[in-house]
């Protein structure tokens, strides 16, 4: 799992038209006057471009040696970790120094006041788009403690070329240059400007300030990004709310699940972010409700610069003859050995764990990369009835590419094979399973099927994800009737339910997945999740008062709306339920949180395209989710929406969920709306736990 994760899936607008005047970057150099006021100050950011997603390049100082530059990275794809000869800086805070860093296909130079600091090769370059946004002091988007930079920058700028050495020693404060940048701050008259007006005007956080023409950083929470919304502002108010179905740890955040199923008790052992080093925790329930918190199963000990001494990421638990095993990525940057190794333990009781170094699992060289930052992480282990052993699949690097899926084989958990990845995309996280002849891969971001445990994989076209970008990570497990899924549903940095801002969020609704014609997943929620909203609170039997009804009539028990929008008074937290039949080319919507100037989280079903699928949008401030779902025009369509706290999560038909977080609005009524044909709720109900 990576420890470094954005605000995934939200679609954020520009600030300004003239955002978009920023081009594309692939080759491209960092440049930035600074001075350090805290030499002992680990892992913030002078200047880094940030594609808003996933990916991130940086002037960061400290972060893995103490003082010391480098060009930091997303999951330090981009970043040298041998930094033992550099030098350390020892320049104090009245003392001017420039840093740049010039990327030019796979190589990567660093250069302190035109001096050559270090240079390494990459496996792969990475582009930033337009939309990308430019932050200062933090590290990237979605960073947390200790992720600020201690200083001042009295200038900034980014080129769309590498710069050469010759080229970045003749660049002056406050002097234009040949090439001219695409993008320059000079902080003069107290402003955010980008001189060159690429970005539009900034915002600053925490403490930072702009005074006598310099971004003044104070560390702690001090930074300054554009455009403005990249790091969205909290809300004023938005109280904690104890979801009933929605587990969540009291400290931190709940992230890759790693289930299992054992004598009729559903176990998860998560990673839990927001804390420092990151260990597994255990939590286990009878009924997928209610979750019983158990002692930690890992945590970072032994060598600190062993696979052991950093953090405990994502892998699995099975069981072989009475005990448990469970295989789980050591993730440490110091280790020279590889910053991922894939390590045992073993357990008699699922509580008390032992720790096998010895068992260690490497790349072999021959398959699968070898090198110190390779991808060698999230081991899912599992008995292969159909070849008689053990499989352990994960996200590796092949020599034949960037990412695979790696297949290792054992005949008793202990030693290993390494054979040739599937043939399949890489996913992070990966769960491989079959349900009757199909074969099923899930990962991290999106699931594909074969009808060989080997492959070849094949994406369903339309139906490739089970709940994306809401829910990430999702594993299940099965209790011998059902497939339970559950993920992480994301909080977005710098709102109320993180801690710092970092990956991970809250347990989602548990979902059972079943298989759906050519090789699609469906899923719905559990039914103890269902069960918990007893509560009627609004039931269409009862001929609701509906305000602003428009068109809307009742005919009998049914009720029936044309192009009109009708709305109703409902608690702030509730589950929906609603049956109903929508003419082809209808448009029906669900508001929830509808206020009166028409705001609100707006679910719709688009039955416009011709054939058996129709389009769904989730949207809200500053988001919009699309996802397909299963349509026909005789059969009835079948909604349930968790309104909880700031999560909603929306099934359709039994088949599609779609989830976001809702941190503008915490109250409002429930709306309906309808357009291009007439739609028929046939059942409603809105219910309380």
């Amino acid at each position: 799992m990576r420890i470094v994760t954005l605000i995934l899936g939200v679609t954020l607008m520009a600030d300004s038209a003239s955002y978009a005047a920023l081009p594309p970057l692939t080759d491209r150099t960092l440049v930035a006057w600074v001075t350090v006021a805290d030499l002992n100050s680990r892992g913030g950011s002078v200047l880094t471009i940030d594609d808003r997603q996933t990916h991130f390049d940086g002037i960061i100082f400290g972060e893995l040696s103490p003082a010391k530059w480098m060009a930091g990275s997303d999951l330090y794809r981009r970043t040298s970790q041998q930094q033992g000869d550099w030098p350390t800086e020892t320049a104090g805070p009245q003392t001017l120094v420039q840093i740049a860093i010039a990327y030019e296909g796979r190589t990567i130079t660093v250069y302190r006041d035109g001096e050559l600091y270090s240079r390494h090769e990459v496996a792969e370059a990475q582009a930033f788009p337009p939309s990308s946004a430019a932050v200062f002091g933090l590290r990237h988007i979605g960073a947390g403690q200790p992720c600020y930079f201690a200083g001042s920058i009295e200038e900034a700028r980014i080129y769309a070329v590498p710069l050469t050495q010759e080229q970045i020693r003749a660049l002056k404060v406050n002097t234009p240059s040949d090439p001219p940048p695409v993008a320059w701050w000079d902080f003069e008259d107290g402003a955010t400007t980008d001189k060159m007006g690429a970005f539009p005007e900034g915002r600053l956080g925490g403490n930072a300030e702009i005074r006598d023409g310099r971004l003044h950083l104070g560390g702690d929470g001090s930074f300054m990004v554009t455009p403005a919304n990249a790091l969205l502002l909290p809300p004023a108010d938005v109280p904690e709310w104890p979801s009933p179905v929605h587990y969540r740890p009291s400290r931190g955040v709940f992230a890759d699940p790693i289930p299992f199923f054992w004598q009729g008790e559903y176990h998860v052992f998560y990673l839990q972010g927001g804390i420092g080093k990151v260990p597994w925790k255990h939590i286990a329930s009878t009924d997928l409700i209610h979750w019983r918190e158990l002692p930690d199963a890992l945590v970072s000990d032994g060598d600190p610069n062993g696979p052991d001494g950093e953090h405990m990421f994502t892998g699995s638990v099975t069981e072989k003859d009475g005990t448990f095993h469970a295989f789980y990525t050591g993730w440490n940057p110091r280790n020279p050995a590889g910053q991922e190794c894939v390590m045992h333990a073993t357990s008699p009781d699922l509580i008390t764990w032992t720790k096998h170094p010895e068992a260690v699992v490497r790349p072999d060289g021959a398959i699968y990369k070898n090198h110190q930052a390779a991808n060698w992480r999230d081991p899912y282990v599992f008995y292969n009835q159909e070849e008689q052993q053990w499989w352990m699949v994960m996200c590796s690097d092949t020599l034949q590419g960037e990412g695979g899926v790696g297949l290792l084989t054992s005949p008793d958990l202990w030693h290993w094979k390494h054979e040739p990845p599937l043939q399949a995309d890489m996913q992070e996280c990966p769960d491989l399973f079959r349900i009757g002849d199909t074969w099923y891969l899930i990962g991290g971001d999106h699931y594909s099927s074969s009808k060989s445990a080997r492959g070849p994989y094949v994406r369903p076209a339309g139906y490739d994800v089970i709940d994306r970008p809401g829910v990430y990570a999702g594993k299940r497990q099965f209790d011998g009737t059902r497939h339970v899924w559950t993920g992480w549903a994301w909080d977005i940095p710098g709102r109320r339910d993180g801690e710092a801002g970092t990956w991970g969020g809250s347990q989602c609704v548990p979902r059972e997945l079943y298989p759906a014609p050519e090789g699609r997943l469906y899923c719905k929620p559990v039914a103890e999740a269902v069960n918990v909203f007893g509560k009627t609170v609004l039931d269409l039997a009862r001929k609701p008062l509906i305000a602003g009804g428009g068109g809307w009539r009742f005919e009998g028990d049914t009720l029936v709306g044309s192009p009109s929008v009708c709305s109703f008074e409902v608690p702030a937290h509730y589950l929906l339920e609603a049956e109903m039949r929508l003419e082809p080319r209808a448009r029906f919507t669900v508001v929830i949180r509808q206020h009166e100037n028409a705001e609100g989280y707006r679910l719709s079903l688009d039955t416009a395209a011709p054939g058996p699928d129709a389009s769904a949008t989730l949207s809200g401030p500053g988001f919009t989710y699309e996802r397909k779902w299963p349509y026909g025009p005789d059969r009835p369509v079948k909604l349930q929406v968790f309104v909880q706290g700031t999560l909603i999560e929306a099934f359709i038909n039994d088949a599609v969920a779609m989830t976001c977080r809702a941190y503008d609005l915490q109250t409002g009524k429930l709306g309906f709306e309808v357009s291009g044909g007439t739609a028929k709720v046939t059942a409603l109900r809105v219910s309380e736990e």
